[in-house]
């Protein structure tokens, strides 16, 4: 099948273009919000300038295609892939940029992985091991089909039908089963006619792809479309930030791969209902603050780009026309009686990223941890709060791993329990 990747010689048009300012380092008053802290967490770890946002990546984009590094000097071939694989493509540096390099950052450091891995540079030993499990097993934690859902066998009268599905995700499914049980518990308390696709669900391909992967997320996606369009959803729900990036977005973008059904994150398909006054809920006592997951946020933003030069020049970027999800989580976080919600001071765009993503909680443990520790103690310096909200599942993992690493009370939970708890039966 054909698809929709470009390769480093393409995107030089862009990363070209990078002044070498430095702005992608921090997060500054531009914001929105207005802030002024630092973003990248690799650039935290290392506090080397090589490893700093986009730039550091521009400089290595240039001397691939130049030739000015030897790619065959195992040396060289160590440090390569340390600084291409220790970033969490968390886009931090991508809200930061305000070149025409911005769009295509994320985009770009994905395709520099694929082009080490190509060479042979890549991916990570841990990266390896997880990417087997997938193609193996169709899920990176090795574990079987038939196990996938055993966390339903509660549940009566399971269905693997109805006008929505529930895309479960391998985490949810597999290591945060609690996450899972809720989301089923609140669409059957809403009366939803939901099924789940059972032993025919496959890992979404997220971290194959975000590990610089082409070929082996494409037959995932591929076997995903066409269980959910054959059987007929109208809905995808899913509760993952990961999932819900790569079918809402990706299947088509890179494989021109459409689902039929309407593709939403639980926190969409809440605030649906609370729209509709669908949604009530009972009093929870608490102080909470909100976690961004990059891929609602930051990765769901669409950027509009001159491509033809109508407006500007070829190839300029022009705005943010649609924003990743935001406010949505919020309001229906908000919407909770009791809640008193208190905003971190890195938020939305300008959140800081939990460490987990872009395979490094496999490949670089320390750094995932040290980043979630770093986002727990923000939480910790807003006064009066006792629970990091955030909805996505991953997130959930490394930031209750950052607390219990700081012996920290700080709570750990996701949206959707948090509904489940607050919902009347």
């Amino acid at each position: 099948m054909p698809n929709n990747f470009k390769d480093l010689k393409w995107y030089s048009q862009f990363f070209r273009k990078c002044s070498k300012c430095g702005t992608c380092k921090s997060a500054y008053s531009y914001g929105p919000p207005p802030t002024n802290a630092t973003i990248c967490p690799q650039g935290e770890y290392f506090k080397l300038d090589s490893y700093y946002g986009s730039r550091s990546k521009a400089f290595h984009g240039h001397a691939i295609l130049e030739n000015k590094v030897d790619l065959t000097d195992p040396s060289i071939q160590e440090d390569m892939q340390k600084v291409i694989f220790s970033c969490t493509v968390c886009g931090g540096c991508q809200t930061q940029c305000l070149l025409d390099y911005k769009p295509w950052i994320c985009d770009y450091i994905e395709e520099m992985r694929h082009h080490l891995v190509n060479r042979g540079i890549g991916p990570t030993k841990a990266e390896k091991m997880y990417q087997e499990k997938v193609i193996k097993d169709h899920n990176p934690y090795g574990e079987t089909h038939s196990s996938r859902f055993n966390w339903l066998k509660d549940v009566k009268d399971l269905k693997t039908d109805g006008n929505m599905v529930y895309f479960a995700g391998c985490t949810a499914s597999y290591r945060r089963t609690e996450i899972a049980k809720s989301t089923a518990s609140v669409l059957s308390k809403l009366g939803e006619d939901w099924g789940v696709m059972g032993e025919n669900e496959y890992c979404c391909g997220s971290p194959l792809l975000r590990a610089g992967l082409r070929e082996e997320p494409e037959k995932l996606a591929q076997h995903n479309v066409d269980y959910i369009n054959d059987h007929g959803f109208k809905t995808i729900v899913t509760a993952c930030a990961g999932c819900y990036k790569v079918l809402s977005k990706e299947y088509e973008k890179w494989w021109g791969l459409k689902l039929k059904a309407k593709v939403m994150h639980t926190s969409e398909y809440l605030e649906e209902k609370m729209k509709k006054g669908e949604l009530k809920l009972n009093n929870i006592s608490a102080t909470v603050t909100y976690h961004d997951p990059c891929h609602m946020g930051r990765h769901m933003n669409h950027y509009e780009v001159d491509m033809e030069g109508k407006k500007q020049w070829k190839g300029s970027f022009i705005q943010i026309d649609k924003p990743g999800l935001y406010e949505t989580p919020r309001n229906v976080l908000k919407a909770i009686p009791g809640i008193k919600f208190k905003e971190m001071y890195r938020n939305r765009d300008n959140s800081f990223c939990c460490g987990a993503g872009g395979g490094i909680k496999s490949s670089f443990p320390d750094v995932a941890l040290e980043t979630a520790k770093t986002r727990v103690r923000e939480a910790e310096g807003v006064e009066g709060v006792q629970k990091i909200v955030t909805p996505c599942p991953f997130c959930v993992t490394n930031l209750g791993d950052g607390a219990k690493a700081l012996g920290s009370k700080m709570e750990v939970v996701d949206l959707i329990q948090l509904v489940d708890q607050a919902l009347k039966k």
